[in-house]
């Protein structure tokens, strides 16, 4: 028995050490990478993909070439792709997919799970829809690393230290597929040689059909989700001056009150701490500071609660109201959600507190 458990483990480990030595290379040389793709709606229900790789230049500059294809369905267009390129075109190093808002408000479920189904694609790849065609950013030369990068780059610095609430392929697909809370991508438009982010895509299951504006990301990522490293300035109304509040740590907390006796009452508490971190007048003193942080904190409720109403008005449910009574309550039914959903009275309620004072002009 000892000499045959000796030939078995020899057996195996040269098995693997075959096994090992039959593993394909691709030498980074011989390969495109593909780095950004994107899809637009054209004629006779046909669809348009783009795709584009980083070529690096003798110099070290690098620049960018451009693949389309049409075809009917997401997978066959990546496919498509293969044929017009040189050597062959490899997906694992997409960074960012992008989807026009024609396309968007279609549905775009068909296309996101053609990226979900490639093994060789990431969870934290960038999804974003695009005020007008996606191909008319794909085939812009941005940035000094590559069109994927900076896209990938600009979406993350937003997420990151900006207003944009974090999404990517994962949490697209967590929301899509979860009971009680809808999906959003962020939303951008091309502006000359640039990319900017101008507000946030709301979905309806698979399909776009509500735009929460750019100025009121703030409101809407303080309603979704905490963070730790945000900014906001307010113009005071009796004095006509500006208070810039950088360094914003959020936290928010959602009650459920008598659903058992019908159509329940949602409370939202949220909590805000920054910094002063500049202010426009020639005083600081006590009651200026007051009067910034119940302002603030009016704001907080009005655009919050505005935005609230709005997503009621849809009936989409992006901050996950559904999800909560779901969790906190053993009756929760989703058909019976849905009914009463535009009805439901939902409050927020904010609480600002300003720990330090900066710059005064």
């Amino acid at each position: 028995m000892k000499n045959a458990l000796i030939f078995l483990v020899t057996a195996i480990l040269f098995s693997m050490l075959f096994t090992v030595g039959r593993v394909e290379k691709e030498i980074i040389d011989d390969i495109n990478i593909l780095t950004a793709v994107g899809f637009d709606k054209i004629e006779d229900h046909k669809i348009k993909g783009t795709g584009v790789i980083p070529v690096f230049k003798a110099d070290k500059s690098i620049e960018n070439e451009h693949f389309s294809e049409v075809g009917m369905i997401g997978r066959e267009i990546i496919n498509s792709l293969q044929r017009k390129s040189a050597d062959p075109l490899v997906t694992g190093g997409i960074k960012v997919s992008l989807y026009s808002e024609k396309l968007a408000r279609d549905g775009i479920m068909e296309f996101v799970d053609a990226l979900q189904r490639d093994a060789s694609i990431g969870s934290k790849l960038f999804l974003a829809v695009v005020d007008g065609d996606a191909s008319e950013i794909l085939n812009k030369n941005l940035g000094n690393r590559g069109t994927g990068s900076y896209l990938e780059v600009l979406l993350r610095h937003n997420m990151e230290r900006r207003d944009v609430p974090t999404v990517n392929l994962h949490t697209f697909l967590n929301r899509y597929y979860a009971e009680g809370m809808d999906p959003f991508l962020p939303y951008v438009k091309l502006e000359e040689n640039k990319v900017k982010v101008n507000g946030l895509a709301i979905f309806n299951d698979e399909k776009l059909v509500d735009i929460v504006k750019s100025e009121d990301l703030f409101f809407f990522k303080a309603l979704v989700e905490e963070f730790g490293d945000g900014g906001y300035t307010i113009k005071l109304k009796d004095s006509g001056e500006f208070a810039s509040i950088l360094r914003i740590i959020s936290r928010k907390d959602l009650t459920v009150e008598h659903f058992e006796k019908g159509t329940p009452t949602i409370t939202i508490h949220v909590y805000l701490k920054g910094i002063l971190n500049e202010y426009t007048g020639k005083d600081i003193e006590g009651k200026v500071i007051e009067k910034i942080i119940k302002q603030m904190e009016e704001e907080i409720v009005q655009k919050s609660e505005k935005l609230i109403a709005q997503f009621q008005e849809k009936g989409v449910d992006p901050i996950g109201i559904g999800y909560a009574c779901r969790t906190s309550q053993r009756s929760y039914e989703e058909k019976q959600f849905k009914e009463m959903y535009p009805k439901i009275e939902i409050k927020v309620k904010a609480k600002v507190e300003i720990v330090e004072t900066g710059v005064i002009e």
